[in-house]
């Protein structure tokens, strides 16, 4: 990173960790350190080397794409495409009180999802896939990536990686009457989750931030936005590729 780099990354850190564990952190991901000590915020920050992790926490925490300044305090999060739990974490920094439902497909980022949000409460970790019903799963990496694994469905009586949850299914087990935010990242499986089976849950959902995946599942963003038209969501902006969609049944501008 360039000086002025290191300083843009600073200020943007500062939007949602404090100052002491924001020059901690710029220079640790300078120096790429593995393991990160944050003594304001008694816990530590985990990242994998020769993986997209710093990418990852970069987009979040750097760019800010889930940093938008809401028109309700969030209560009920949903984190469908958990990764390494960088989402949640920022979450829980920026919304301490809120439930968070985790959703993570593959079996080395949940083990980093669970380091990396250790000691956090009020977090339930779902290691399966996000779908529209319930059903058998393979895991894929087509990307050579740690960010971008899919889920290719099976029978029943083949062998699998994973279950899949569905959204009526979290909501139950997590007593969620409504979502405040439902944050959807999951490389193309978003055209299977609004293709059907979404009409008990969507109307309960306040606000939606996602990113589509055309470029792996075509016809993704056609899907997931002739979905929300039928339930009064509003696009509100967007951010780095990540769509936010307010439920107008919900919010008052």
């Amino acid at each position: 990173m360039s000086v002025i780099r290191h300083l843009s990354f600073f200020k943007n850190l500062r939007k949602s960790v404090n100052f002491l564990d924001s020059v901690i952190l710029v220079l640790s991901l300078k120096l790429k350190r593995k393991e990160i000590s944050l003594p304001v915020l008694k816990r530590k920050v985990y990242i994998r080397r020769k993986t997209k992790d710093t990418e990852t926490f970069e987009e979040i925490f750097n760019q800010n794409i889930y940093n938008l300044e809401l028109p309700l305090s969030p209560e009920t999060i949903i984190d469908a495409g958990g990764n390494v739990g960088f989402a949640t974490l920022f979450f829980k920094l920026k919304y301490p009180n809120s439930r968070i439902a985790l959703v993570e497909i593959e079996k080395e980022n949940i083990k980093m999802v669970e380091k990396n949000l250790q000691g956090l409460k009020d977090i339930k970790i779902y290691h399966k896939g996000l779908f529209n019903k319930i059903g058998f799963f393979k895991v894929e990496d087509p990307y050579n990536a740690s960010n971008s694994f899919v889920i290719k469905e099976v029978a029943e009586n083949e062998p699998y990686d994973i279950q899949s949850t569905t959204i009526d299914e979290i909501m139950q087990e997590n007593n969620f009457q409504t979502v405040d935010i439902l944050k959807i990242d999951i490389e193309g499986a978003e055209k299977d989750l609004f293709e059907k089976n979404y009409e008990s849950w969507l109307p309960k959902i306040k606000i939606i931030m996602v990113e589509t995946h055309d470029r792996m599942v075509p016809r993704s963003a056609f899907t997931v936005m002739n979905a929300l038209d039928k339930y009064n969501f509003m696009l509100f902006t967007t951010a780095e590729g990540t769509m936010f969609y307010y439920n107008m049944n919900f919010i008052k501008l």
